[in-house]
């Protein structure tokens, strides 16, 4: 589908209702914007899907939170044995 829009002064586009229609975009719909060569893609970020998270409670989140900041602390100190400033 080909049709056109006019930029307005302050950089606004209007998408044209049937675009918005087909690809089911409203009101408040936020738009990833990229160019690709001369031309600007404007994509609809498109939430995750709430199946793909689980709860994690502090007995899951703390022995890793725990071993970042060792792995963390043994990373500084090879830095600073080797003479490497770090933060």
């Amino acid at each position: 589908m080909k049709l056109k829009t006019v930029m307005s002064k302050k950089g606004q586009v209007v998408i044209p209702k049937p675009i918005r229609d087909k690809l089911g975009l409203t009101p408040g719909t936020v738009l990833r914007i990229r160019t690709e060569g001369k031309n600007i893609v404007l994509e609809p970020v498109r939430e995750p899907s709430p199946g793909i998270f689980v709860k994690a409670g502090p007995e899951i989140t703390e022995p890793l939170i725990e071993e970042a900041k060792k792995t963390g602390d043994k990373v500084s100190k090879l830095l600073q044995e080797l003479g490497v400033k770090n933060g």
